[in-house]
């Protein structure tokens, strides 16, 4: 949701984990088990947005990120942001790119950090679609 008059807004994003897909079956098997995502006992990644700040030159996305059942506070970076007319929606959308770097040890996940490295770069793609009523209805009488 965005409030474009007040420039600020708010993000929920869930992720299903079963949707991880390196290309390879086997690594795929790898990330989606216990030492990694584990996905059998938590099947998402979630983020809750707390505060958007769209003013400035760094506009933000705060909030709380959970992964493998941890749960961090997390600021990431807007970028991209931008709103206009979308022709296939028939409604004003807007869009951005969000991004933070997080410690995959800080959600469990210390498997192997030595050799594929701690940090990772976690980008979600935002879009907002205006809503508009799909369904006009007829009242009885047309002046009113």
């Amino acid at each position: 949701m965005v409030d474009r008059a007040a420039r600020t807004g708010r993000a929920d994003v869930r992720i299903d984990v079963s949707s991880v897909d390196t290309g390879a079956a086997s690594l795929n098997e790898t990330l989606l088990g216990a030492d990694f995502f584990d996905s059998a006992n938590h099947p998402a990644i979630t983020f809750r947005s707390t505060q958007m700040t769209l003013d400035g030159e760094h506009p933000t996305l705060s909030g709380d990120l959970s992964i493998k059942g941890v749960t961090r506070r997390v600021t990431l970076a807007l970028g991209s942001f931008r709103c206009a007319a979308d022709e296939t929606f028939k409604a004003d959308v807007c869009l951005a790119q969000a991004s933070v770097t997080i410690r995959r040890s800080d959600f469990n996940m210390r498997k192997y950090a030595f050799l594929v490295g701690d940090e990772v770069r976690l980008t979600l793609a935002l879009r907002a679609v205006k809503e508009t009523p799909a369904l006009h209805l007829a009242r009885g009488d047309p002046a009113r």
